[in-house]
């Protein structure tokens, strides 16, 4: 299986850039595992094509495209 490349949206890319070193560490652990299965732990169906993971401190809410190989971040909350 080929692992998925990760894009983010412009307002959850502005968002990431605004996150403390503790809680940006933590996305990017997260980012390490959805990139090999969007759809396993840690991630939850949202019943409408979209998913969402929980990091130290927030989410992300995602949509992936099989056929490009890609996890689009459409929004990141801070908590």
């Amino acid at each position: 299986m080929s692992s998925y490349s990760i894009r983010y949206a412009d307002r959850a890319a502005q968002r990431k850039a605004g996150l403390a070193g503790p809680q940006r560490a933590s996305l990017e652990d997260l980012e390490k595992r959805l990139i090999l299965n969007p759809f396993g732990p840690p991630a939850m169906s949202n019943r409408d094509n979209s998913w969402s993971a929980a990091f130290n401190g927030g989410f992300i809410t995602y949509v992936v495209s099989n056929r490009h190989v890609v996890i689009n971040v459409i929004d990141l909350v801070a908590l």
